[in-house]
């Protein structure tokens, strides 16, 4: 050790890791700055230039370098430090100064061999015996104490063996040739070619060879592809490895091995090493012959030639090799049935196979014979291509089980409607890989089906009494195209775009160009039966309709005794469940389903009924085919065309899951592609729609919580949020679920929340209930009528009270509970202007009614699906309205009615991209709940 007397510069050096040192200098116990010493121990290292390029750092307080395990060898081995210095050793840079020189003459020799460095990392480098044996076995086992930065953690302690042994090996791997051995057996192991035999394959003078020592011999070798000589022998089929010899002073010189008796004698007695390397080469590659398949020919081009050119062998492949490209393989099945004859989508395609590779054609016993073979290359239309043997496979295996099972016209379709991006529009269906060859007639029919407008267009029966607008018609054509080839539908038009006198107009063209086998079914909400007998009655007098409805009902043989001479049997959703046995015992014509969002939720008894009903022709009908999810579109789907979104959990995961959690547009675009087929929207701004019809206002009218209600609403906020906060899942979207009911009910009146049976000062109790008062006076003062939507039966119960006590008014309250009968003449009765004000629940009056005698809308309380409440809104907006159209929409401000409201008009662009769901307010975190409950100013 260095005596505090000792005037020398002492040379410090510490293991960072196995890879790298820390270097610093001290004198006389202090650290020197890096500039009293770096130039000077670095002074002759060219390779960092001169010590400027290596890392400075600074570690426990001691300015220093860091510095690769090879450079530090470098610097001692070759003296490139400044050795005019007295300079003082520590103990490891001492050891490390003594072994530098032995281990770097070694690697510069290259004198290891690869074995498995790839596979076994660790071990494979082992400290040379050359090394060892120059010195003492005492000097070895040396220990060295404290020579890590983290000594303290260190799992056992060095001794200068084991520090020569790792320094070595970390050297090692810095020789770029060690680099080559790494490169050589990780294109090995992914070739598939143990890596055992390459420390055989190198003998002594290989491996001189193969680091750049130049050997006698006057050439090097080589190995040469050839291509079956198809000009010379159209049945030839081997190719030709030829191992040649180049000259190393005239590189045009070549001969090849097979003629090696004309070589000069100077290169004859070489030619037993020649043969020691081809011996290597079939170690390696017992196939290794003069003449191989088309098989082995192709482990030549991927694998062999590869390893062959890291061994530093000269490899000449065809010319062709480079620009080689895949095969295209084409399969078409050609249509050759009639097309008039297929109905629905299990409908059996005729069809002949077509095969062909890159435009040239082949036949069915060629192609088989192919994939038996497993043939990778082959020689057609003048030029050599590649086959994907399991692609092939693949193929084949698609047009046995094609021949087996059958091709349908569910095939055809998915294969035939290209999303936007030219993918086929359903990746599951492994018949994609099949082109269908069309003849003109299903030309025609997929242009009608991809091209709305070019449907043509069908009379209207003359039974009909009224006049149908031009889409109307155009609405019409389409149920009846779609319906010649058993093919079901969604008839999604915007609300008041009379979805219902279309419906009619296509049930009267049936009845008179076909023959009657089975009346239709309507299935509808107990709410709009009523306007359904009103509107086929109007329209349609010459249709016999059977109302299945009431008490007095019929059931089994009766049943079918009540239906025998229909043309229409009428029911309602709640009954499909309880007379599940009979409607399921009617093969019906065509069953329609009114509002079809009811079996929107596919686990219900009556989603699940309507599901299993029996038609020829299935058509749904609602305003909002996606009201929350899109589960709900594959629920409505899976009635009018079963089976053509695939199955539910396919759905999800192929489009559901993408589009809601991801907002994957290309998804969208595949989604939207593959319906718009067989789901009609029409929108009341489309311009070949022109109703003309009045202007609509749409006005937000913006009230305060009262003390009490706001003390309410921010008790319950913070009750809630505390178990938000310790609960996760089912339980904890159930709390916020229930929050934000009880919150939507303390915003519309403090009463609602606390379940006051005759509540007091319900005026003075809610700013909403003065605003409503408010609106309905000047309102009523210019004699006009208004609709007040609420979602709560008590809200309209208290309104009700209100109106009452304020206007002297008897205001109708239409409810789910409402029986038909009463229900129709209350409708009946509005529209006659018998009373300026109708009261209605938003589930049971927001959908199929026809309330135009108003020309107001007050929402009471906001439904956070703008769908929804749309549909609503349009009871009064559609068909048959004069008046301009006040549209008021009551929100507390401060309150999550507000900033809902703002981040539903953000959102509203997403319901034209297929979806809207009301339920994302469960997905927040609880940070971004707080942003949103918390009252503000």
């Amino acid at each position: 050790m260095l005596n505090s007397q000792n005037n020398r510069m002492q040379v410090n050096c510490k293991l960072v890791d196995s890879q790298q040192f820390f270097i610093y200098v001290t004198y006389k116990t202090v650290e020197l700055p890096l500039e009293r010493w770096s130039g000077i121990l670095f002074q002759w290292h060219a390779p960092s230039f001169y010590g400027t390029t290596l890392t400075r750092t600074n570690i426990n307080g001691k300015p220093g370098v860091l510095i690769s395990a090879y450079d530090w060898l470098e610097i001692l081995a070759t003296k490139s430090f400044n050795d005019l210095m007295n300079w003082h050793w520590d103990p490891l840079s001492s050891a490390s100064l003594s072994l530098s020189e032995a281990i770097f003459e070694n690697i510069q020799v290259l004198e290891y061999k690869p074995s498995g460095v790839v596979q076994e990392e660790q071990g494979t480098l082992q400290l040379p015996e050359k090394i060892e044996n120059q010195f003492a076995s005492d000097f070895w086992s040396t220990p060295l104490m404290g020579i890590s930065l983290d000594e303290e953690n260190a799992t056992e302690k060095q001794t200068v063996k084991s520090f020569a042994t790792n320094w070595f090996r970390e050297s090692v791997k810095a020789e770029p040739t060690y680099q080559k051995i790494i490169e050589l057996e990780s294109k090995l192991i992914e070739k598939g070619i143990s890596t055992d035999g390459l420390s055989q394959f190198f003998d002594h003078d290989r491996w001189q060879q193969f680091i750049g020592v130049e050997t006698e011999a006057p050439f090097t070798i080589g190995v040469r592809l050839s291509d079956p000589d198809f000009e010379q022998d159209q049945n030839a089929e081997d190719w030709k490895l030829e191992v040649f010899l180049r000259s190393k002073k005239s590189p045009e010189i070549v001969i090849l091995w097979s003629d090696r008796r004309k070589a000069a004698p100077s290169w004859k007695k070489h030619f037993y090493d020649v043969e020691l390397e081809i011996a290597r080469w079939k170690f390696m590659f017992p196939w290794f012959t003069a003449e191989i398949n088309d098989t082995q020919a192709w482990s030549f081009l991927m694998d062999a030639s590869e390893i062959l050119v890291k061994l530093g062998v000269e490899v000449l492949l065809p010319a062709w090799w480079q620009s080689i490209q895949s095969a295209k393989m084409a399969v078409s099945a050609k249509v050759r049935n009639n097309f008039k004859s297929f109905v629905g989508l299990d409908a059996l395609v005729d069809f002949d196979w077509q095969l062909a590779i890159n435009n040239q054609m082949i036949s069915r016993d060629e192609f088989n014979q192919l994939v038996t073979e497993k043939r990778r290359l082959i020689f057609i239309g003048g030029k050599w291509i590649r086959l994907d043997d399991q692609f092939m496979d693949r193929i084949q295996r698609i047009m046995r089980e094609a021949e087996e099972k059958g091709l349908t016209m569910y095939d055809l379709l998915h294969q035939q409607l290209p999303t936007a991006d030219g993918e086929s529009s359903n990746a599951d269906n492994e018949y994609i890989q099949i082109q269908f060859e069309v003849n003109n007639e299903l030309k025609r029919f997929m242009n009608h089906l991809n091209h709305f407008s070019e449907i043509p267009v069908s009379a209207v029966a003359q039974s009909f009494q009224g006049e149908l607008r031009p889409y109307q018609i155009q609405g019409m054509s389409w149920l009846l195209f779609l319906r010649k080839y058993g093919l079901g539908c969604c008839l999604a038009d915007d609300m008041g775009l009379g979805k219902t006198i279309q419906i009619i107009s296509y049930l009267l063209s049936v009845k008179e160009s076909e023959e009657r086998q089975a009346p239709s079914l309507i299935v509808c909400p107990t709410s709009v039966l009523g306007n359904w007998q009103k509107e086929l009655e109007k329209f349609a007098p010459s249709l016999n309709v059977a109302l299945h409805y009431g008490p007095q009902r019929k059931h089994e043989a009766q049943f079918h005794e009540a239906i025998a001479k229909a043309d229409v049997v009428l029911t309602s959703y709640g009954l499909l469940p309880q007379d599940e046995v009979d409607f399921l015992d009617v093969k019906w014509d065509a069953i329609v389903l009114d509002e079809a969002q009811n079996i929107k939720n596919d686990f219900t008894k009556q989603s699940k009924v309507a599901r299993k009903l029996k038609g020829r022709h299935t058509i749904a009908v609602t305003g909002t085919p996606i009201e929350n999810r899109l589960s709900e579109l594959w629920t409505i789907f899976d009635f009018a065309i079963k089976g053509y979104l695939g199955s539910a959990n396919k759905f999800n995961q192929n489009f559901a899951s993408p589009i809601e959690r991801e907002g994957d547009k290309k998804k969208t675009v595949q989604l939207q592609k593959l319906i718009q087929p067989f789901l009609l929207r029409r929108s009341k701004k489309d311009k070949e729609i022109a109703l003309n019809l009045p202007d609509k206002l749409e006005q937000k009218e913006f009230v305060s919580l009262t003390s009490e209600q706001a003390a309410l609403y921010q008790s319950i906020v913070e009750d809630t949020l505390v178990k938000v906060d310790q609960t996760e899942g089912f339980e904890r979207k159930g709390l916020i679920l229930q929050m934000l009911s009880k919150l939507k009910q303390i915003c519309n009146h403090a009463a609602l929340f606390l379940k006051e049976e005759n509540p007091q000062d319900i005026l003075k109790r809610s700013e909403k209930t003065e605003k409503l008062v408010e609106l309905l006076e000047t309102i009523l003062a210019k004699q006009e009528s208004t609709l007040v939507f609420t979602q709560f039966l008590d809200m309209g119960h208290m309104i009700q009270t209100l109106l009452k006590s304020q206007f002297g008014l008897q205001v109708p309250f239409l409810k789910g509970s409402v029986p038909k009968k009463q229900r129709d003449e209350m409708i009946e009765r509005f529209q006659n202007g018998e009373f300026p004000i109708l009261l209605l629940s938003l589930k049971a009056g927001g959908t199929g009614l026809n309330l135009t005698a108003a020309n107001h809308v007050v929402h009471y309380d906001r439904w956070w699906n703008p769908a929804v409440e749309n549909q609503a809104t349009d009871r009064v907006h559609r068909i048959g309205q004069t008046k301009f159209v006040h549209v008021h929409k009551l929100i507390v401000s401060g309150t999550l009615e507000e900033k809902i409201d703002i981040m539903l008009e953000k959102k509203m662009h997403l319901n034209e991209e297929i979806i809207q769901s009301d339920n994302w307010v469960t997905e927040l975190s609880t940070e971004e709940l707080k942003d949103l409950l918390v009252l503000s100013e």
